[in-house]
């Protein structure tokens, strides 16, 4: 198979566009962007390396820098990002995202389903249908339409709202958290001992809450329908 290379060393960033098809990037140890197939690998005016396919949709696998910044999208198709990166933007109008590891995640799917492995900044997530998963971030803010949230790990602030669907977060409770939904139910667990500033309400069923009142942190938890639950681990 034919590629196109473009010299990068350090930590470039990336621009990868797609009409439709399926994009895979993999960060790993060189100093180089290739892409596989008919893709043309290019270096911009402002110094960033742009990855186009030759025809307008063609699914592609896209190899660069550990470390490297990535834009990267399509309308139609899957967003897979393997390894280590910088500032991750990635942008599907029907198909999943999954991010191994990346400093900031900015993701956005019209549907489909979202997953992030470790996001050591702030992570923004969000879909109209499906389903959000991160397993760690330092802090984060989800939005989704319908479908389940599960935030493993937040270090920092949380600010998750759903309209109909689950919302479940482990908090670290280094900053506030925000957790509305209009259908579903909302656990929020805290770190042992934490004693939180908790204003909860549920218009179907009373909430449960079982940490020991104090400043530690702000937690507020709304739904309309679904029950509520605020513990500490």
């Amino acid at each position: 198979m034919s590629s196109s290379a473009v010299d990068a060393p350090g930590q470039p960033e990336v621009r990868i566009t797609t009409g439709s098809g399926s994009i895979n990037v993999i960060a790993e140890a060189r100093a180089d962007v290739v892409a596989e197939g008919r893709v043309d690998v290019q270096r911009a005016a402002d110094g960033a390396v742009e990855v186009v396919p030759q025809k307008g949709s063609r699914s592609m696998t896209v190899r660069c820098p550990e470390g490297s910044s990535v834009t990267v999208g399509t309308r139609s198709g899957s967003l897979q990002l393997e390894g280590r990166f910088g500032a991750v933007r990635a942008t599907t109008l029907s198909g999943s995202i999954a991010v191994d590891t990346a400093q900031s995640v900015d993701a956005r799917a019209m549907s489909g389903k979202i997953t992030i492995g470790a996001c050591s900044g702030a992570c923004r997530l969000k879909t109209k249908s499906g389903s959000i998963r991160l397993k760690s971030a330092g802090s984060a803010e989800v939005h989704i339409g319908s479908g389940s949230v599960n935030l493993d790990h937040v270090e920092g602030s949380v600010v998750a709202r759903a309209v109909s669907g689950s919302v479940t977060v482990d908090a670290g409770a280094a900053g506030p958290v925000l957790v509305e939904t209009m259908s579903g139910s909302i656990t929020v667990t805290l770190p042992p001992n934490c004693r939180p500033n908790v204003r909860a309400k549920s218009m179907s069923s009373r909430p449960r809450v079982e940490c020991e009142s104090g400043d530690d942190c702000d937690v507020k938890v709304r739904t309309m329908s679904g029950g509520i639950s605020v513990r500490c681990r």
